[in-house]
């Protein structure tokens, strides 16, 4: 045999040797399985880029490349060293967007999903989700939004109960509603219906008084009167005239009759009333007339507010004389 021939054969049994070797030490590789545990159900799973079938997939020994998708959650990517039976846990975090209410009502109260929001805005997940304004005085707000992108929902709250306004011809008058203060005018407010005493009231000034039935819209317009100063507040001035005293037989219409009232020399009867006459406080000479008699009260000083009650007494004499005496 030639050298040229040995040496062929020496680098054939070479090469077996060499692919001899390689193909032991694949054989050497274990299998094992990595089983990747997702917190939410349906989830894809890619191992080297190829999806499997379930959660768990048999893989040698080796770095392995872990990809999970799931729609409305962000994708979860990872490689993983394996050198034995594994499980890899994933958690999902899902993708939320901004869903925000904007209400009519600055007071109201937000819930989403039954949670109440703080501020306008709240980060939900894709998906269906409730929503609930509530204030006081108007009427609770319920739907259900389809969120698959940042959204904003517009709410117009509609007033409960019965629109009461009240309005005064004094600036700043107090509005009382059933006792309860309402604040200055004007005022208005949704009140349930039934009914309602409304009081408005201003220093200096007597109180207005309604009743209302709240069955509709009623607005009311209170017209306040000043209120007398107690100094200026009038006396008045009564006279009675015992029964004994009246005469049967004069008439009703009978001028000679008819009793007359002077405070200061001025007639204050002119109608012939003979209670509630109105007199200024103050020093006043009092007369009573009544045909041809003429009793002289006096001076009386009268205060204000007061009621002066004038009784007349008769005292009758008898003398007797003889002759022309």
């Amino acid at each position: 045999m030639t050298f040229k021939a040995k040496t062929v054969i020496l680098l054939i049994a070479g090469l077996v040797l060499a692919a001899s070797a390689s193909s032991g030490q694949g054989l050497l590789k274990k299998t094992y399985v990595l089983t990747v545990a997702v917190n939410v159900p349906g989830a894809q799973i890619y191992v080297d880029n190829k999806l499997i079938n379930g959660t768990a997939v048999p893989v040698v020994a080796a770095r392995h490349n872990v990809r999970v998708q799931l729609d409305g959650y962000y994708e979860f990517t990872q490689n993983v060293d394996v050198s034995g039976n594994m499980t890899l846990r994933v958690n999902l975090n899902p993708i939320v967007y901004p869903l925000t209410i904007r209400v009519n009502v600055s007071r109201a109260a937000v819930y989403v999903d039954g949670i109440e929001v703080t501020g306008q805005a709240a980060a939900v997940p894709l998906g269906q989700h409730t929503v609930q304004v509530i204030a006081a005085g108007y009427k609770d707000y319920n739907t259900v939004v389809d969120v698959s992108a940042a959204m904003t929902v517009d709410v117009a709250l509609q007033p409960a109960g019965v629109l009461l306004s009240v309005d005064a011809n004094v600036a700043g008058a107090t509005v009382i509603v059933n006792n309860s203060a309402k604040g200055a005018v004007p005022y208005s407010e949704y009140l349930p219906s039934g009914a309602y005493t409304v009081r408005v009231s201003a220093d200096g000034y007597m109180d207005y008084i309604a009743s209302v039935s709240l069955d509709r819209a009623v607005t009311v317009s209170a017209r306040l009167s000043a209120q007398p100063r107690p100094e200026t507040t009038p006396a008045t001035l009564t006279l009675v005239i015992p029964p004994a005293f009246a005469d049967p037989d004069i008439r009703s219409n009978d001028p000679a009759g008819q009793v007359k009232i002077y405070v200061d020399n001025r007639l204050v009867n002119a109608n012939r009333m003979l209670d509630g006459i109105s007199v200024a406080p103050g020093r006043h000479h009092i007369r009573v007339a009544s045909g041809i008699l003429s009793v002289d009260v006096g001076d009386v000083t009268m205060q204000p507010g007061m009621r002066y009650i004038i009784e007349i007494r008769l005292d009758a004499q008898i003398r007797a004389v003889r002759g022309q005496q």
